[in-house]
């Protein structure tokens, strides 16, 4: 079973802004949004660390950027018409 929630860094308390920096690793400033998730299954690959991993975050956070840039303009029923639409393909089309 696989469960997630999402937090605004202002909204947590003093004592769980703690245990989220901590697992982070760095401090937390209050308009940033926090992320958990929770799933059952075996572990593929251990994560990145260090540079390796900053260098992950950034390509990332580029790839959403130029995402977000091509998808400026589109209606809230475009993005999820597109959406619905990728879904179905990835459904049918797993090799």
């Amino acid at each position: 079973m696989q469960s997630s929630v999402i937090y605004k860094a202002s909204d947590l308390s003093a004592e769980e802004r703690r245990a989220a920096e901590v697992l982070l690793g760095h401090r937390l400033e209050g308009d940033e949004m926090v992320s958990v998730r929770t799933s059952r299954g075996q572990l593929l690959k251990e994560a990145s660390t260090g540079q390796a991993r900053e260098d992950a975050f950034q390509k990332l956070f580029e790839r959403i950027d130029t995402t977000a840039a091509r998808a400026k303009g589109a209606g809230d029923d475009e993005v999820d018409a597109a959406i619905a639409e990728a879904v179905e393909y990835v459904r049918h089309n797993r090799g």
